[in-house]
């Protein structure tokens, strides 16, 4: 709480230049035509890895997945199983199954 002089002007007067024009025109909102797609989602496995191995009785370890042969990937790296092919991931190798008809044909 300060005092002024009565009569005394402060040194500066501040006089705002904004122009309010409404900010211009509202958009007509769009109707879409077809609905929005499905994207896939991922399906979490709980403890997936039981998949990939096997213990004998005597403690064995076997492999049951197949591993990806390139050198880029080397052993550990299991290729998926598709109903006719085989995938890698990682370097994206494929092998397709022979179909049983053109096999016998």
């Amino acid at each position: 709480a300060y005092k002024m002089q009565i009569g005394a002007l402060p040194e500066y007067v501040f006089t705002p230049d904004i122009r309010l024009d409404g900010g211009g025109k509202k958009h007509k909102k769009k109707t879409y035509t077809k609905p929005k797609k499905n994207h896939h989602k991922k399906k979490n496995v709980p403890l997936a890895v039981l998949k990939f191995y096997k213990v004998n009785e005597d403690g064995k370890v076997t492999r049951l997945r197949r591993e990806c042969p390139h050198e880029e990937c080397g052993a550990g790296v299991f290729m998926a199983t598709h109903k006719d092919r085989y995938y890698c991931g990682k370097c994206g190798l494929t092998y397709v199954f022979k179909k049983e008809e053109e096999a016998d044909a």
